[in-house]
């Protein structure tokens, strides 16, 4: 996520402070069942304004880049554990296994049972 921020255009090659200060904030606390309004709150910001400057900025809001963080620590821990899906939500600052599903669903299009099945039969 941090190469992302480095890819927003404050100017060329230069890294946005904000959008780092906003993607550390998601790394440090994705785990915990944090909202874009906690994100916004700890950096000292409305909800609403700063998923506008980060849409504006990145292409996308505040909360598509928390679940982001979330979906990549879900896809690593089914890929490299047989935790239940309970227990990776819980892990992953998710509410309980039926979320996760339907986020995952939603953004894979495949249930993360299926997904930890086909991924481990792949070579």
């Amino acid at each position: 996520m941090v190469a992302a921020a480095r890819l927003a255009p404050s100017a060329p090659g230069t890294p946005d402070p904000l959008v780092e200060q906003v993607f550390a904030e998601i790394e440090a606390t994705f785990r915990e069942p944090v909202s874009a309004a906690d994100v916004a709150r700890t950096l000292g910001y409305t909800p609403g304004h700063l998923t506008t400057v980060l849409r504006k900025r990145t292409g996308r809001p505040l909360l598509d880049w928390i679940t982001e963080r979330r979906m990549i620590e879900v896809r690593r821990m089914l890929r490299e554990t047989d935790l239940p899906l309970d227990a990776v939500a819980a892990r992953t600052g998710l509410r309980d296994a039926t979320y996760l599903v339907r986020r995952f669903r939603n953004r894979y299009g495949i249930t993360p049972q299926r997904w930890r099945r086909a991924d481990r039969a792949s070579p």
